[in-house]
């Protein structure tokens, strides 16, 4: 994989991790922010079911605001610490406490929410700073990537053709090994026939050196199909491997793929906005109305021109910031 190539396949992996943090972040952001306005509702219920009379108490209850109640509840169990074993002062000494607890929630919720929230600006930053650093989407890097797996996959055919054109070297060794075999029995027949004195010396040389030649040549292809073998497991190794090559290059090539149409995308709706803006509608409207007020001036009675209006409504615009409608 050549320079340019390995620095998109960076880039690309650098830009999709980016991206799964700033999801991550921006989840577990609204979470938090879920979890404090949940905290933060019930503080407010709290603070308002316990308020001194004459105390409006605003939605969501402020800090200052729910001090307040706390204190008012301070000072209404020192009213009545003559009487601890009383009713009414422990309930009082329950309310306070409910209230001192739930703001404690929701002050670690709110702690919670502003950490989630920085985690999250920051992610965001560190895309932002990813995208800005893109190589340059050009046609010429996705041509690169398609250059590169068309001859990775020229390799590939190319093993597969060698891999096929191999003979079965295993029924090979098979047959001479059957060949060896039927032959060192005919050597234990001749054998055999020799110590009755039913065949001569020269017919079990014969049979003998056949043997010989047979077992020679099953050595041999069991050697030639071992090296075979070897060079069949080199081969489908190499083929995995460009395998895989081929499916990180065309994951690559999805990547830039997708970058360069985008670039594609921006240059064309920039050079659209360019257009109009060069064709200078709004001063040939003018002219085209300043004409006919003109010949309307002296125009017969009935006789009169309408001015001339020009509507253009830009419609997905992607990429380039632009106006959903113009007006000439």
């Amino acid at each position: 994989m050549n320079n340019d190539l390995t620095t998109w396949k960076e880039w690309l992996e650098q830009h999709q991790q980016a991206q799964k943090a700033v999801s991550a972040a921006t989840v577990k952001a609204s979470e938090a922010r879920h979890q404090m306005e949940t905290a933060e509702g019930h503080l407010t219920y709290l603070t308002r079911q316990e308020r001194p009379h004459g105390l409006i108490i605003d939605d969501p209850a402020p800090p200052e605001q729910v001090q307040k109640v706390v204190e008012y509840l301070t000072k209404k169990l020192e009213r009545s610490a003559t009487h601890r074993d009383d009713t009414i002062h422990k309930e009082l000494h329950h309310i306070r406490n409910k209230l001192k607890q739930a703001r404690t929630r929701f002050e670690e919720n709110h702690a919670t929410h502003v950490e989630c929230s920085k985690a999250q600006t920051q992610a965001e930053k560190t895309l932002a700073s990813i995208v800005k650093a893109r190589p340059e989407a050009s046609p010429q890097a996705l041509e690169a990537v398609t250059q590169a797996m068309a001859g990775l996959q020229q390799r590939v055919d190319k093993i597969n053709a060698t891999v096929v054109a191999m003979k079965d070297s295993g029924s090979i060794v098979a047959d001479l090994e059957a060949k060896a075999r039927s032959a060192a029995e005919e050597v234990e027949r001749l054998e055999a026939s020799a110590l009755l004195g039913e065949v001569d010396e020269a017919a079990k040389g014969q049979a003998t050196t056949t043997l010989a030649k047979a077992r020679k040549a099953a050595e041999k292809a069991a050697e030639q199909a071992e090296k075979q073998a070897a060079a069949r497991r080199g081969l489908e190794k190499m083929r995995s491997d460009l395998q895989a090559e081929l499916t990180e290059l065309g994951s690559l090539q999805r990547g830039v793929g997708y970058e360069v149409g985008k670039a594609a995308i921006a240059k064309a709706e920039r050079e659209l906005l360019d257009a109009i803006e060069v064709a200078e509608l709004q001063g040939r409207v003018a002219a085209l109305n300043e004409a006919r007020d003109e010949a309307n001036f002296y125009a017969p009675e009935g006789n009169r021109y309408s001015s001339a209006h020009i509507e253009l409504k830009l419609s997905h615009f992607y990429m380039v910031n632009a106006p959903e409608r113009l007006e000439y």
